[in-house]
């Protein structure tokens, strides 16, 4: 026969202790007061969240150069002096009219004489901002003054400072994803994010280039999207925070 045996509670109240809960004799349990958080306590801002975030960020080559070669042997050094003159001016003409100022181009000329010979070997190099200004005075010149030139393929590369502008803006960027990352998460636990309480930067790359075969590395003959795709630079940066995570405020209606 079954049957069931009334269970005596009992409380005992103290203000020093914390609240004291028995069932029967055999087991005594305590359980802490829990009070509401208080915002202007420090206790409030003791939860944390720690969040990584990447920066990621892409820098072509913003400069171009080339260079003009031109060549001339006569009977005396002034006839050839004469020849070469009459393309140098024709170049610099070209680059004008593309909008360079003569603070980008440079004109290299050395006189030589061999076999009774005068030889007069002149250098034109040119900087550009736009590939294809570039590539319109090459082709212009090849056009126009024949084999009595020959023009290098465009040499890519960046302008100064523009790298270091892109890391700052890499870590930027790694520090904003990181934080967004943050928001979404606290959003989910009913939370708000507060300031940053430690920024570490975990990781750092730089890479130039894109990975060729050997068999590519082998051809001399590099076409000018290869050269671009040689001279870009990707930029990484990871970054670790720790930021404040507080109970958000419910909104009144």
């Amino acid at each position: 026969m079954s049957y069931s045996r009334p269970i005596q509670v009992f409380t005992e109240l103290n203000n020093k202790d914390p609240l004291r809960i028995g069932v029967g004799k055999a087991e005594t349990f305590k359980i802490n007061e829990i009070s509401e958080p208080n915002i202007s306590s420090a206790n409030y801002f003791d939860r944390q969240i720690n969040v990584t975030g990447i920066g990621e960020l892409t820098l072509p080559p913003d400069r171009f150069s080339i260079t003009i070669k031109c060549k001339s042997c006569k009977d005396n050094v002034q006839d050839a002096k004469n020849s070469i003159t009459r393309r140098v001016d024709y170049i610099v003409q070209a680059l004008k009219n593309s909008s360079l100022k003569p603070e980008d181009y440079r004109i290299f000329q050395h006189t030589s004489h061999f076999d009774g010979m005068a030889t007069v070997d002149s250098e034109v190099e040119a900087h550009f901002t736009d590939i294809g200004k570039c590539q319109n005075v090459s082709n212009l010149l090849a056009e126009k003054l024949g084999p009595s030139v020959s023009i290098t393929l465009p040499h890519c590369y960046h302008s100064r400072g523009s790298l270091d502008k892109l890391r700052k803006q890499t870590g930027m960027l790694a520090i904003h994803n990181a934080r967004q990352k943050a928001l979404e998460m606290a959003r989910v636990l009913h939370h708000s994010v507060g300031s940053a309480l430690q920024v570490h930067e975990l990781e750092s790359q730089e890479t130039q280039g894109t990975t060729r075969d050997a068999e590519d590395e082998s051809d001399l003959s590099t076409s000018i999207q290869q050269k671009i795709a040689d001279a870009t630079v990707v930029l990484k940066s990871k970054v670790s925070i720790c930021f404040q995570l507080a109970t958000a405020k419910p909104k009144n209606n």
